[in-house]
């Protein structure tokens, strides 16, 4: 049987029976109505059905609406629940596709335990309640609606839309549980989204493994525990402190903090000021952005973390930082933690503290990376505009510093193997020491009490000893300049191309300059155990001091000095036409093997108080019979001073008489005349010197005048660097530089044209 109320009709207190159906017209109502098993309702568009009870299979369907206090044990399918209005959903219950509007008042459906809803839209001020054992899926709660989750309840698949809520009851005491599986006394949530202007109103919520919420742009979530296994994903916020031992990804802190714990992950997490993410070890961090006031506390693993000005990194024992940026934020790598890979851009500051090590950074244009007391940093890049600051008791290894860029050596800080290239300044200061410094177009500039050891410097390349600065076997290359302005550099290889200048109050000790090579002494500049080989070339303007055996077997070129102390031979054998300065010979023989070997210098005699003062001029430098020798010889007066002439043969009664400034020696039937200056002796015996040439050796000299001021003071100050045993041993080997030993830090020096 049909029973159909007309529109505009009313029917009051109906039964529907099974078997029988109730039609309600538009504009029609049912008031009261009963439906049983087998029975069934069908509200029209605009049909109204009041009080309805819906027993186990009886059912109610249609596009009308439901007003009143209705009771449901069957089914409901597609009706809208009015303003004003309540729905319950008792055991067996069902309802499908079901409208609840508040219309400005509130609608509520309630689904207990046993009830279910399915595609069920809350809007309007409506209400919908989930109670312990109750079921809801693919729920749209959309604006000023909201769904209220008891103790116990289902929901599967919720969409809360923009001005839409989820809330659970507030009887839930201690945590609430968000699980995809059931847990007893809890809130089963999965597959939740939360749309922007949404709230997801969990606070000291719970996701066990499984549950998955997607927390979308303007929702807002707090305090939440994310279990292992658990996923929170989104763009929306979290507000407090969360504890993560699951996923969470996308999201923005804005109060509080997250702590992942061990297995813990997180992606894509935005740090607003005063927030932080704490990375226990064995979580990990990937792409977490921190503004200003941020901080990442890691002892796991944080990847590619972009800190932003006023932004913290902080990488604790076990931690390893790899990949960051920091764009104007700080980064500080402590005792036992790892930083690798950082990108450190304008403002940006990394540290690397006592314990810690840093590998791979990239300092860029107004960046800076320090490297503190105990600290190691190892291959780090610095480009145009940025700086590597390492202090006292830190070390870096491997750095390359390129084109405006610098690296920074405090006292006590250690820089190896650093590649300064393409215009990039390396400074050592006080206490400060670089060791195996490689340049290439760049500077290093070694101020007082600074330190570089085994630098080897090519083309375009500057290595600049200042005040009290010291160098150690320094190798410079074709290209490359060494400037010693008022330091001492000891050991240095000039190889062919390369160049050595020493200005005044600089002091070069024990250089090498190869065939090709060059080396410039200022006025006032000094070089103590000077190696000049063959093919090389000695500018002379200040002082060359060998203390031993030598050779400057070199282009010979100046106004300067050549001083010959202790014992040994210094062998003088290249071109000196262009040499006018002065020879002295206070100690040990100068030797001189060619042709005009000290151009028209004069040789001055300082008789020593032991050993001999020799000069001994080979075949090639011997005045030929009848001529007169080059040189002028100044002081040739001491019992202890000698001419060794190995090329003109001794013959028994040979003799050497002094007239008007001029030496006769007269030997073998042939004359040989030298000019004397300055003191003479009473006679000049002429003796056999043992190898079958000729030994002039003055007797009864008068008191020599003394040496230029200028010269004994260099002499003075390069006593300091000659060995115990100066009188019988070179200063430094002419074969190679001295070997390498730890170093320092420098100023800024006036540029010094090549010469």
């Amino acid at each position: 049987m049909t029973i159909t109320v007309s529109s505009g009709a009313q029917a009051l207190g109906l039964t529907i029976s099974n078997g029988d159906q109730l039609v309600v017209q538009p504009t029609g109502s049912a008031v009261l109505v009963t439906i049983l098993s087998g029975g069934s309702a069908t509200l029209s568009g605009g049909g109204i059905g009041a009080f309805v009870t819906v027993y186990k299979g009886g059912l109610v369907e249609g596009s009308g609406e439901l007003e009143g206090d209705n009771t449901v044990f069957g089914s409901i399918d597609g009706v809208t629940l009015t303003s004003s209005s309540y729905l319950t959903l008792l055991s067996g219950g069902t309802a499908d596709g079901v409208t609840v509007s508040g219309g400005g008042e509130q609608a509520i459906l309630q689904i207990e335990s046993g009830g279910s809803a399915t595609g069920t839209v809350v809007m309007d001020d409506a209400l919908e309640i989930i109670g312990y054992g109750g079921v809801a899926s693919g729920d749209s709660i959309q604006s000023s609606g909201a769904l209220f989750l008891e103790p116990g309840a289902t929901a599967v698949g919720v969409g809360v839309q923009s001005g839409g809520t989820l809330d659970y009851g507030q009887s839930v005491t201690g945590h609430l549980t968000v699980s995809s599986a059931g847990v007893a006394n809890a809130i089963e949530l999965g597959g939740v989204t939360v749309s922007s202007g949404g709230v997801l109103a969990l606070a000291g919520a719970t996701l066990l493994s499984g549950a998955t919420v997607s927390l979308l742009s303007g929702a807002v979530a707090e305090a939440l525990t994310i279990s292992k296994g658990a996923v929170l994903l989104g763009s929306g916020v979290l507000d407090f402190d969360n504890t993560v031992a699951g996923s969470v990804s996308g999201v923005t802190i804005r109060f509080g903090e997250i702590e992942l714990l061990s297995g813990g992950v997180a992606s894509g997490v935005t740090l607003s000021s005063g927030t932080s993410i704490q990375v226990d070890a064995g979580a990990s961090a990937t792409a977490t952005v921190v503004s200003s006031g941020g901080d990442v506390s890691d002892s796991g693993s944080a990847t590619s973390t972009v800190v932003d000005s006023g932004g913290v990194v902080t990488v604790y024992s076990g931690g390893v930082a790899s990949g960051d940026i920091l764009s104007g934020g700080d980064e500080l790598v402590s005792s036992g933690g790892r930083a690798v890979g950082a990108t450190v851009s304008s403002g940006g500051l990394e540290y690397a503290l006592a314990g810690a090590t840093v590998t791979a950074t990239l300092v860029s244009s107004g960046g800076d990376a320090f490297v503190e007391s105990g600290g190691v940093a190892s291959q780090t890049t610095v480009l145009s505009g940025g700086e590597e600051h390492v202090y006292t008791g830190g070390v870096a290894y491997g750095d390359t510093v390129e084109n405006g860029a610098r690296e920074i050596i405090s006292s006590g800080g250690v820089a190896q193997n650093a590649a300064v290239i393409s215009g990039g300044a390396e400074y050592v200061y006080t206490g400060g020491a670089a060791s195996g410094t490689t340049l290439s177009d760049g500077v290093a500039l070694i101020s007082s009490g600074a330190r570089a050891i085994d630098m080897t410097v090519s083309s375009g390349g500057i290595d600049d000893v200042l005040t009290s600065g010291t160098t150690t076997g320094t190798l410079v290359r074709f290209g490359g300049d060494e400037y010693v302005q008022s330091g001492v550099s000891d050991g240095t290889l000039v190889l062919s191309g390369g160049l050595q200048h020493v200005f005044e109050d600089g002091v070069a000790v024990g250089t090498t300059v190869s065939s090709g090579g060059e080396e410039v002494i200022y006025a006032f500049g000094a070089a103590s155990g000077l190696t000049v080989r063959s093919g090389g070339d000695l500018v002379d303007n200040g002082a060359v001091v060998i203390s031993g055996a030598g050779t400057l077997d070199a282009t010979l070129s100046g106004g300067g000095e050549i001083i010959e102390s202790g014992g040994g031979d210094l062998m003088i054998g290249g071109n000196g036409a262009k040499f006018s300065g002065q020879a002295t010979i206070s100690g040990g023989t100068i030797e001189l093997a060619t042709s005009g070997a000290i151009g028209t210098a004069g040789i001055l005699f300082i008789e020593p108080a032991t050993g001999s003062a020799v000069l001994q001029i080979d075949a090639a430098d011997a005045p030929a019979a009848g001529t007169t020798f080059t040189n002028t010889l100044v002081d040739f007066s001491g019992a202890h001073d000698d001419i060794d002439l190995r090329s003109i043969a001794y013959a028994a009664g040979a003799t050497a008489t002094y007239t008007g400034g001029v030496l006769t020696l007269s030997e073998g039937g042939n004359d040989y005349y030298f000019d004397l200056d300055g003191t003479t002796a009473g006679a000049y015996p002429v003796l056999s010197d043992g190898h079958g040439g000729t030994l002039i050796d003055p007797t009864a000299a008068a008191a020599h005048k003394a040496l230029d001021p200028k010269v004994l003071a260099f002499a003075h100050s390069l006593a300091a660097f000659a060995p115990s045993d100066a009188a019988n041993t070179a200063l430094v080997s002419s074969t190679s530089p001295t070997g390498p030993t730890p170093f320092a830090h420098a100023t800024a020096s006036a540029g010094v044209g090549r010469g």
